[in-house]
């Protein structure tokens, strides 16, 4: 019985080292996303358009469905998440056009 605690054990260790190891690669993602969306902000605020942009966001839920694709992930979790996400670009981008309007 102990042999099967120990391995048990072990499968979980080597899992939640692959779940580390995605959680930093999802951090790192996130992070050169936002660097991104920080020139985006800039570009917008330069040129005074606006920080909304409907039309993109309706395309990018569109990729996001066929990046999905058979998987098990629920369509509505990933939709909120990136809804969540855009939102926050959104916030920085009406942040930056403050600071230039400055």
């Amino acid at each position: 019985m102990k042999k099967n605690k120990i391995n048990v054990d072990l499968l979980l260790k080597n899992e939640r080292s692959t779940i580390d190891r995605l959680d930093a690669i999802i951090i790192n993602a996130m992070i050169e996303r936002f660097t991104v969306t920080k020139r985006i902000g800039l570009i917008k605020a330069e040129h005074n358009i606006d920080s909304h942009d409907a039309k993109r966001e309706k395309t990018q839920i569109k990729t996001l469905e066929k990046l999905l694709g058979d998987s098990d992930l629920d369509k509505n979790f990933v939709i909120n998440l990136m809804k969540l996400i855009t939102t926050e670009s959104k916030k920085k981008h009406e942040q930056i056009k403050k600071e230039i309007g400055e």
